[in-house]
């Protein structure tokens, strides 16, 4: 099946932000102020951006990515790759940019994750159908 298109579109600003899982961070500007004649020099702080490898339980095999140091935080916390991929929030999905929804999208096409999803369904009370 054809991967449907990101709804958010690719990030036109950090277009490098559309190969990996930067959460939405992007280079902030700013000055470097002197402190003896407090002279403003503009200077920039980028991501900390890390090329990882991690694993997708769903998947079964490692994922290589680029990834800044606060996703790979939450992705900890979140419990993996695939708990942190599947969270359904409207920020999450804001924050994966186009390379996480194409492995959302990757994900959810596993029998595994799909039957997760239906039993999940099943305790909300919809119908079986949805």
């Amino acid at each position: 099946a054809p991967i449907p298109a990101y709804p958010y579109g690719p990030a036109l600003l950090y277009k490098q932000s559309n190969r990996g899982l930067y959460g939405g961070t992007r280079i902030h500007f700013g000055n470097n102020v002197s402190k003896r004649t407090e002279t403003h020099t503009r200077r920039s702080w980028k991501p900390n951006i890390l090329n990882k490898s991690l694993y997708s339980v769903a998947l079964r095999k490692m994922v290589k990515l680029r990834v800044s140091a606060r996703v790979l935080r939450t992705i900890d916390k979140s419990g993996g790759l695939d708990e942190y991929l599947l969270k359904d929030k409207e920020n999450r999905v804001k924050e994966l940019g186009e390379l996480g929804w194409k492995l959302r999208w990757r994900l959810m096409q596993e029998e595994s994750v799909r039957e997760r999803l239906r039993l999940e369904a099943l305790a909300l009370g919809l119908p079986k159908e949805e």
